[in-house]
């Protein structure tokens, strides 16, 4: 038998805590027989989920996956929740930063992602990722950050592309962008980020887990009672739901603040998060456009659809809740690029226009990951990265109820 010294076999925390999630998830894929077991022991746990964004919907995922006996809770009867809004961009590689802890989150469900989508794929579903984003500015010193971005992944291993203004004309030439507007710079192509439909991921992961027994409760919480270090919830109409929950895992978004209030929590007071509103667009492209990958034009998203169509949004307006219209003039500069639209997209037709608000956390960095009270959890404050950071969110209660020791 061959020996390991001391020192290969010593790992750094970090490093053992990735072996151990990875072995508990390939031990129940190579191990039907002890994943059952498993299954049995955590079935005898009862976990609520209070919120069915795409948040709500990965938690409930995974931990119904892991045999959790899982409740999910919404008063909206589809599957968006605070996520009606969210076009779906996938944006980890080309994040600003190269280390931290959303750096760490942003990798991480980006791993996921891939890790669920091969096993939804084998359960009859399409689980569609569009892989590949474009990253173009008009701005100089944006550029700048660019190039440097490039270079630094170029060090870590990670694929990235940097093209300058003659670069991308030659791309157009190709076919692999529309014609571009005079003025623009440079930009940078990431083949590992990317997009999906927020919906269609929503509507899989919950029919997925409801194969594994996940319910489905159609109302507002408007109360959570703590009983002997377990959680009973009052429903709209003073309903009460008798079940006697382990896990609340509160990820109603700004919601989640005024659910959380009457408990008298001294730290909620540092959970403070204040509304941004952010309006989107479904237009119908002129003839011979087509924008195959999807594109962050300096901070405004275009996403490409079936059938000549495109998603378009990214405004940012703090202070404004769902119910207050959005700014006119904000949703102008958004179509006309702030002034760097080419002219294909001055001519697109608007077919629809919506609106929905991100949670942004106040005073600390988003998202909010916290164990407020045993047995309760607040995950919500995701801002602009809600989808992005749905399956690492996800894993963190996972790991959470596990008793595995989290950075």
């Amino acid at each position: 038998m061959r020996r390991i010294s001391t020192l290969a076999r010593w790992q750094h925390p970090k490093q053992k805590l990735h072996s151990r999630c990875k072995w508990l998830w390939r031990l129940r894929r190579s191990n039907p027989k002890r994943s059952a077991q498993l299954n049995l022991i955590n079935k005898q746990k009862k976990v609520a989920v209070i919120g069915a964004g795409f948040v709500g919907c990965c938690t409930a995922w995974l931990l119904s996956k892991q045999g959790f006996d899982v409740t999910i809770i919404s008063p909206r009867k589809n599957v968006t929740g605070g996520s009606i809004a969210a076009l779906g961009l996938l944006m980890a590689n080309v994040f600003q930063r190269s280390s931290g802890r959303n750096w760490r989150l942003r990798q991480q469900s980006m791993q996921l992602f891939s890790e669920w989508q091969q096993h939804l794929q084998g359960a009859g579903y399409q689980a569609k990722i569009n892989r590949g984003l474009w990253l173009l500015t008009n701005n100089s010193n944006q550029w700048q950050k660019y190039q440097l971005l490039a270079e630094e992944r170029s060090k870590q291993g990670i694929g990235m592309e940097i093209f300058n203004a003659a670069a991308l004309k030659e791309q157009v030439e190709l076919g692999a962008l529309p014609p571009l507007s005079e003025g623009l710079i440079g930009g940078i192509w990431s083949s590992r980020d990317g997009q999906l439909d927020p919906t269609e991921w929503m509507k899989e992961l919950l029919l997925d887990s409801q194969n594994n027994g996940l319910k489905y409760i159609n109302s507002k919480v408007s109360e959570l009672t703590q009983i002997n270090g377990s959680w009973q919830l009052s429903l709209e109409a003073n309903n009460k739901d008798n079940e006697i929950y382990d896990w609340l895992m509160v990820c109603a978004g700004l919601e989640s603040i005024d659910l959380l209030a009457p408990l008298g929590l001294s730290n909620t007071n540092n959970l403070a998060m204040q509304p941004v509103l952010g309006q989107a667009l479904e237009l119908e492209l002129p003839v011979g456009i087509n924008l195959q990958q999807s594109v962050n034009w300096d901070g405004i998203n275009l996403v490409p659809r079936p059938n000549n169509l495109l998603w378009l949004g990214a405004t940012l307006e703090p202070g404004l809740n769902q119910n207050q219209a959005g700014s006119i003039s904000a949703l102008r500069d958004m179509q006309q690029l702030n002034g760097a639209s080419p002219e294909w997209l001055n001519q697109a037709k608007v077919i629809r226009h919506w609106q929905g608000v991100r949670a942004q956390p106040v005073g600390q960095p988003a998202p909010v990951l916290e164990q407020l009270l045993p047995g309760l959890c607040l995950m919500a404050g995701h801002y602009r990265n809600g989808i992005l950071l749905g399956p690492a969110s996800a894993m963190w209660a996972a790991k959470l109820i596990a008793g595995i020791p989290q950075p």
